[in-house]
């Protein structure tokens, strides 16, 4: 339950008795965690200032600034307001429990306490607290992703649109072959954008759970010809020889969209950082209890810094290919959902400058 990565959580203990905060100690040193004292409210509120803790302890009557003051200070402070904050008093009485949950406090237990209870409290409230600290983490980066993506989408639109008004207002002045350039640049960023899009649907439908996962028995080669299928002309266009080397039946059990998908976007990968004339192996292997499936190039290849960004939603990496094309990065974020959906594992071994070899596994057939 840290409150930042690879750290300790940190809880703070406020109580003017030398003898609580000794008892307190005693009691929270069964957690991992790390512990900080204040004897009074204005003691706490310096040491918050310092070090932001996970959780605060507080008690209720202090001398220069009781807890009360004290809560509502964090509570109105944009920077502390989401510390939990359990109070412990000797007041029983109804009317100042429910004062101390209207200052904001999540919790109130009564002096004196039941080491057993306390611990549980403090338990359940870190949990809570790291829970909201990752949910938090998640929604800033989702949101720091789409809006990545929109730049992405404004930006092709606003090229495709340059490029019709560029005809449009210049047509009787353009030859025939610059026309067809033009087209051609509509079209290629059109397919892009598409694409970006399709992957995008495709995630967001992931996240909700609204993709039906139905796993069977398949023949991979029979999903690995229809990708290439579709995906030769693309590499044609760039002169770039697309093979595969499956000698023997490889069969795995999984969804056979999401394959279709994992092969199609790792293929498109590989094609879009191939140089003219490059060559694509898709190759596999039995495993024993799975199958891995390799796509390598003899491309640009990949910055070893930059590969342990390529699967996470949280770190967007957006690179053109060799011709230029245009990349967003969704791709492998959506590869590293399928294939983690399907019980297998991804990942990408590399030399920058050489070439790159993309690699996923799929459980073999169930019994």
């Amino acid at each position: 339950m840290p409150n930042s990565d690879n750290q300790k959580p940190i809880i703070l203990i406020v109580d003017d008795v030398p003898k609580n905060i000794q008892v307190l100690g005693t009691l929270l040193a069964k957690f991992d965690c790390e512990l900080a004292i204040a004897m009074n409210g204005q003691q706490a509120l310096d040491t918050v200032e310092k070090v932001k803790p996970d959780l605060i302890l507080l008690d209720v009557m202090m001398p220069i600034l009781d807890g009360h003051e004290t809560c509502r200070i964090l509570k109105s402070n944009e920077k502390t307001k989401d510390i939990p904050v359990i109070f412990l008093s000797a007041k029983t009485e109804t009317e100042d429990i429910v004062k101390g949950f209207e200052l904001g406090a999540v919790d109130y237990v009564t002096k004196p306490f039941i080491g057993s209870e306390l611990l549980a409290r403090v338990k359940t409230h870190l949990t809570l607290k790291t829970t909201q600290n990752l949910l938090g983490q998640e929604v800033t980066s989702k949101n720091k992703f789409f809006s990545i993506i929109s730049h992405d989408l404004r930006g092709a639109f606003g090229i495709i649109m340059n490029f019709v008004q560029i005809i449009q207002e210049n047509e009787q002045f353009l030859s025939k072959e610059e026309i067809d350039e033009l087209l051609n640049d509509i079209g290629n960023t059109s397919k892009n954008t598409l694409d970006l899009l399709e992957n995008l649907l495709r995630w967001a439908r992931s996240q909700t759970g609204s993709i039906k996962f139905e796993p069977e028995n398949h023949n991979l080669l029979e999903i690995l010809c229809d990708v290439v299928r579709k995906q030769e002309h693309i590499a044609q266009a760039k002169s770039i020889a697309l093979e595969y080397e499956i000698d023997a039946p490889l069969h795995v059990y999984g969804d056979k969209n999401m394959i279709f998908v994992i092969l199609r976007n790792i293929i498109a990968n590989a094609i879009k950082f191939t140089h003219a004339e490059g060559k694509i192996l898709i190759s596999g292997e039995d495993l024993g209890d799975s199958v891995k499936i390799m796509v390598t190039d003899n491309g640009t290849g990949i910055k070893p810094e930059v590969i342990e960004k390529l699967f996470s939603i949280h770190t967007k990496v957006s690179t053109h290919g060799t011709e230029q094309e245009q990349g967003n990065g969704l791709g492998l974020v959506l590869c590293h959902e399928f294939v983690k959906r399907n019980k297998g594992k991804i990942g990408i071994d590399s030399v920058y400058g050489e070439g790159t070899t993309v690699w996923f596994t799929l459980p073999k057939p169930q019994q």
